[in-house]
Formats: C-alpha cells, structure tokens, sequence
C-alpha cells in the first residue's frame, strides 16, 4: 500500500504544475517573453500547459512504477486525467484571463 503523504504530494504537485502556465509570464519559468511588459500568448499557455501535464503524467507513472510495476490504461485514463488536470488549472486561468482585469493589475 502506498503511503498517503505520497499520494497528497503528487496531488498538491499537480494542481501546482497546472497552474504554472497561467500565473508567470515567462516560457517555462525561465524564457523572458520579448519585450518590458509584454504578456504570453493564450496559445504560448496551453503549449506550456501541455507540457506540464505531460511532465505530471510522466512523474505519476514514475510512482506507479516505484511501487510495483506499471498497469495497462486506455485512452479513458488517459481523457479523465487530462480533464482532472485542467480542472486543476481552474485557479490560475481565472487568474490570469478574468480576476486581473477586474483588479487592474
């Protein structure tokens, strides 16, 4: 059995990787978009967005593999986990396309 602090890390892991595309204005945390003030494309977002749930996916079959070997999943895995990931992203796109606006930032 696998130890619950582990399953609440990866968890808390992936609500944060999902929010990283929305919530800085740099290309992977690192690349400064060009020019002073300048925001990402919503399409740079989803690119990255992509990315990190890939990286999510990668990690959680990592554990999976740790603790025993990895299972077969259909594409049905594959779409639920794609829609828990966005829904994890809720925070940050709320942020970035519709409370900074109303806040003036």
């Amino acid at each position: 059995m696998i130890p619950d602090w582990i399953v609440i890390s990866y968890l808390l892991g992936l609500l944060v990787l999902a929010n990283l595309a929305f919530v800085n204005q740099r290309l992977f945390l690192f690349i400064p978009v060009a020019g002073q003030g300048r925001m990402k494309s919503f399409w740079w977002r989803l690119v990255e967005w992509l990315v990190y749930f890939v990286i999510g996916m990668a990690l959680g079959l990592y554990i999976e593999y740790a603790i025993g070997g990895i299972e077969a999943k259909g594409w049905e895995f594959w779409a639920v986990s794609a829609c828990i990931f966005a829904v994890f992203a809720a925070p940050g796109f709320i942020w970035q396309y519709q409370l900074r606006k109303h806040l003036g930032i």
